[in-house]
């Protein structure tokens, strides 16, 4: 398998940024030079490479030529305080750290091919979890996965994805693969006027509605959305970092149906209602006391869904963050699905407090303008009235872990 920045077309845009703009063939040289560096620092196959992934075309060139010399990538989260840096390069057994403020020699390497089925990428979960498991993707997870979400995102030479997810995400990591594949542009900067698509999350959709006039295409996933403009070009997604990105994806799902498995992929529900899922995306294990722990061939998600035959998957929640009230099950992404169609709400997020007669009630954290009562008016209606939380408790912004909501410091708010 070829390493794609070696393309035909390679006077294309490959990166936008405030200080200007490389072509595919720069970005091409930028990497061969990187691949002289890291030999001269030891560097080879199978080497696990550590580094800081900040946003800007060093770092993207430095992903593909760890991979043309059979190496890892491992970026480190760009937030984690020092302490908790080291004991993720002692888990990672890095053989090499880039620090932030290095660049490549001068001199330029020749190599050209990456080796699909190596490890070729340490990425940690953003899992519930109190400590973060390493995930192992190889070239041809992540290549697979993208390769295959192209077509359905309308992806095209000459296009523009605004890149605003971290390099430390497999979301980041994604839009990258996707662009190079596309022979697309990945812009750093707002004020492009010729965005065609963006990734995001649902609060940086309620911060900042997006405006351009070129957009064809919103990557909208990772937290429960509720309701967005309907003149965007909304297509909701479901993905995780141990499929290298993408499973289901959906143009304006009705109720909450995600339609079916991208190619490649497959899906299905235990009898539990888990989401189990395999296929060519499926990552190589967890990295545990220095080697893989290869994953079974179903793996098992800990999402809870549902199933129609002519709709597809739906994605009801998080099977770790089911809890039990009185003898009832309580999903709380049902809850807060709910409470976000409430106006004025712009976050909620829903978790147990402990209760002597019933075992847990749930208990609403709320980002917006909402009284107790209006959330009772609006909830009996439509909830039984055991998964009315008991309590609002409003917070100015959620806590966050990664790109996700950090539950268990709500919790220690109760």
């Amino acid at each position: 398998m070829s390493c794609p920045l070696k393309v035909a077309s390679s006077s294309q845009i490959a990166w936008i940024g405030p200080g200007g703009s490389l072509s595919y063939r720069e970005m091409d040289e930028l990497a061969d030079r990187w691949v002289f560096t890291l030999i001269r620092r030891g560097v080879k196959e199978g080497s696990r490479v550590a580094f800081f992934p900040h946003p800007n075309p060093l770092i993207i060139a430095l992903f593909f030529a760890i991979w043309r010399l059979g190496a890892s990538a491992c970026p480190l989260h760009l937030r984690l305080p020092l302490e908790q840096r080291e004991k993720m390069l002692e888990r990672l057994q890095a053989d090499l750290l880039i620090l932030e403020n290095e660049r490549p020699d001068l001199e330029r390497s020749f190599f050209s091919k990456v080796c699909p089925t190596l490890p070729a990428l340490f990425l940690m979960t953003s899992g519930s979890t109190a400590e973060p498991k390493i995930a192992v993707l190889s070239y041809q997870n992540i290549w697979t996965n993208a390769e295959t979400a192209i077509s359905f995102l309308d992806l095209r030479a000459g296009d523009r994805w605004l890149f605003n997810l971290p390099l430390f995400h497999v979301g980041g990591i994604g839009v990258v693969m996707r662009c190079v594949l596309a022979r697309s542009a990945i812009v750093a900067s707002l004020q492009d006027s010729q965005i065609t698509h963006i990734s995001c999350v649902p609060t940086q959709l309620y911060r900042a509605t997006p405006v351009y006039k070129t957009l064809r295409c919103v990557l909208l996933g990772g937290a429960p959305i509720h309701s967005y403009p309907e003149r965007l070009p909304v297509i909701v997604t479901y993905g995780l970092t141990e499929m290298g990105s993408m499973v289901l994806a959906q143009r304006r799902p009705t109720d909450g149906y995600l339609g079916f498995a991208l190619p490649k992929r497959e899906i299905k529900l235990a009898d539990d209602g888990e989401i189990l899922v395999r296929g060519e995306c499926l990552f190589q294990g967890y990295w545990q006391g220095g080697k893989i722990e290869p994953p079974d061939c179903w793996f098992a998600t800990k999402d809870v869904g549902h199933f129609d035959p002519i709709q597809g998957f739906q994605i009801l929640g998080r099977k770790d963050w089911q809890f039990i009230s009185g003898g009832e099950n309580i999903q709380p992404e049902e809850i807060e699905r709910y409470l976000l169609n409430i106006p004025g709400v712009r976050e909620a997020t829903v978790i147990p407090k402990k209760d002597p007669e019933f075992g847990a009630r749930p208990v609403a954290f709320v980002s917006g303008d909402l009284s107790l009562e209006e959330m009772r008016a609006y909830l009996l209606p439509r909830l039984p009235k055991y998964k009315i939380p008991i309590a609002l408790i409003f917070i100015d912004e959620m806590p966050k872990k990664g790109l996700k909501v950090d539950r268990q410091a709500l919790f220690d708010c109760l």
